[in-house]
């Protein structure tokens, strides 16, 4: 069975100590993520993640009502992920429509005079097989809500085999009920196979959120894998 790994929100405000939402973990888990990424590298592994980004409107925050401080805002150094050279190439789609079932990501020239090209999900998926970690934004906590994410992982799935084929390993922040959750869950939902590699997770509500994502997780038919 070939994997995919899911690179979930590894961004300075989470997981550095002066971030504007830092969540405790062990330093144990920051190695073992950067571990899974780099092997995944080395192994050809295609990656895909999610990136955390805000506008400062952004309902989450507590000057707004929400339940947080601000945090992610999209271009502060916040936003930013922290194992940023890990894949050494990436590419970020933006939040945008995926109109006719069809993504249309615009980016710029490779050659000179060529002017600005259209990837659809057959080209990012491409990328990632290539090893271009291709990481989609989004301002709530599931991936899936980028509409780009499940055409442009149906069709990486689909290059690789097939949904039998591939087993889907996700990493990052945070379990808990949050956004490393709802990436697995989305991912089951969709009928793939799914494991929260737990060691290389940070969890909001330690011990407890870390045992009610693994309690959840499971009875949706996900694997929570405890050690490496």
């Amino acid at each position: 069975m070939r994997t995919i790994i899911v690179d979930v929100d590894t961004q300075r405000d989470f997981m550095l100590q002066e971030g504007a939402l830092y969540v405790h973990a062990e330093p144990v888990v920051r190695m073992a993520i950067a571990r899974v990424l780099q092997q995944g590298q080395r192994d050809g592994v295609p990656i895909v993640g999610s990136v955390d980004s805000h506008a400062h409107d952004g309902w989450e925050f507590n000057g707004n009502g929400g339940p947080f401080p601000q945090h992610c805002i999209k271009g502060s150094p916040g936003w930013l992920r922290v194992f940023h050279d890990v894949p050494k190439r990436t590419r970020f789609v933006p939040m945008q429509l995926a109109e006719g079932g069809q993504v249309r990501n615009l980016v710029g020239e490779s050659k000179k005079g060529q002017g600005t090209r259209v990837l659809d999900a057959a080209a990012l998926a491409a990328e990632a097989m290539s090893g271009v970690g291709v990481y989609f934004e989004k301002e709530v906590y599931s991936l899936f809500s980028n509409p780009s994410s499940e055409l442009v992982i149906a069709s990486l799935v689909e290059a690789m085999g097939g949904p039998e084929a591939v087993r889907f390993d996700v990493i990052g922040y945070c379990t808990g009920g949050y956004c490393v959750d709802a990436a697995a869950l989305g991912l089951r939902e969709r009928g793939y196979t799914v494991r929260v590699l737990a060691f290389a997770t940070a969890a909001i509500g330690g011990n407890t959120g870390a045992e009610r994502s693994a309690n959840d997780l499971r009875a949706a038919g996900v694997e929570w894998v405890v050690s490496p």
